[in-house]
């Protein structure tokens, strides 16, 4: 028997159901269910091939990659320049916090150590610096019997441990970057020069973390210092030291500085017991960058978010505000000051949760 014709109207052509393989796209747009009969040859070929990779290179689709829920630290104007706080994501969560003396990074870090102890995750501080007050870390939150901390030797050392150390421990603190001493120097006398040397010993140490992460959700904290560029007349002179590659390697940049002092009482009996402290994400390769917040610090270790969620909350309307009437559902006040001192902290909870819907 020969082959029929297209247009062929026998009782055998007409059994037949007519088939047409659809492209994916109309398929989509007629809200159809996708199964492998629309799926055309071409995509048919592309999944055979992403197997056959799969197995000779462990390659796999990017939506298989594990990413949870960002932690929030609790300090709400660092959780919304990080664009909803630090991300738990396979290659981990790179942080660098920069700025002057005393400008509150350490305090900050010390804030996120307690969160990741609280969630009941692994911490380890890489004390460079030789500053860590156990006392100023209980203040902050911190349980010093669950916090491992090391002073490595060489920046080398520390390198090593560190790459070591991914996949194992959920949080590391380095305070700070900038104080590591290469061997070389170490070994060295003052007298001797020594150009960018630990700029070409970060180059090597960002290129082997990278590759010691693989699947690990592991978050780093380096604190870093400003420097100055000597003979620059116009522009920034700030910077970093250590190198561009750390600047590379970083996922987010934040910036810290001191704002405008918080003091209280009147004529000599005004005493200074706090400061703003001003926060912006110079890089954020995990969400939005260039965020701007401030946060207002108190001496005894005190993240107050009152005027920080004051704002955003009138910023995204869950905070109505009519000429000098401030509303949030049952509770209303004139003034940002009586405003100010009706919200407890279970209402300044629930301000901030309605601020992450809404905006978030």
């Amino acid at each position: 028997m020969g082959r029929h014709s297209k247009d062929c109207k026998c009782e055998n052509c007409k059994s037949k159901p007519e088939t047409r393989i659809l492209p994916v796209k109309e398929v989509i747009k007629e809200g159809r269910e996708i199964n492998m009969k629309d799926i055309p040859k071409a995509d048919s070929e592309f999944n055979r091939t992403m197997k056959e990779l799969e197995r000779k290179y462990s390659m796999k689709p990017a939506s298989e990659m594990v990413i949870e829920e960002k932690i929030r630290t609790g300090i709400y104007a660092f959780d919304y320049i990080t664009d909803g706080g630090i991300a738990q994501c396979e290659g981990g969560h790179k942080i660098e916090l920069y700025g002057r003396e005393s400008s509150g990074k350490t305090t900050i870090a010390m804030k996120i150590v307690a969160k990741f102890q609280e969630l009941g995750k692994s911490c380890v501080w890489i004390n460079a610096e030789n500053n860590l007050d156990r006392l100023w870390a209980e203040m902050n939150g911190v349980d010093p019997n669950k916090l491992m901390v090391t002073k490595p030797e060489t920046l080398e050392g520390a390198g090593d441990m560190i790459i070591d150390m991914v996949g194992k421990i959920d949080l590391i603190v380095i305070d700070s970057i900038s104080m590591l001493l290469p061997a070389e120097e170490l070994e060295g006398t003052l007298e001797d020069k020594h150009m960018a040397s630990q700029a070409k010993i970060n180059a090597p140490f960002c290129r082997k973390l990278l590759m010691s992460y693989k699947d690990a959700k592991t978050v780093i904290i380096f604190i870093n210092q400003m420097r100055e560029k000597v003979g620059v007349m116009y522009g920034n002179p700030e910077t970093t030291s250590g190198g561009r590659s750390l600047k590379h390697l970083y996922d987010l940049r934040v910036e810290v500085r001191v704002g405008k002092p918080i003091e209280e009482g009147t004529g000599e009996q005004k005493e200074r017991v706090g400061h703003e402290i001003v926060m912006k994400a110079t890089k954020n390769k995990k969400g939005k960058a260039y965020l701007h917040s401030i946060v207002d610090f108190y001496s005894k270790a005190i993240f107050d978010n009152r005027k920080s969620l004051l704002f955003a909350g009138i910023k995204y309307g869950v905070i109505k505000l009519e000429g000098k009437t401030y509303t949030y559902k049952n509770i209303k006040a004139v003034g940002q000051e009586a405003f100010k001192t009706l919200l407890t902290d279970e209402i300044l909870k629930q301000i901030e949760e309605d601020i992450w819907k809404v905006a978030h």
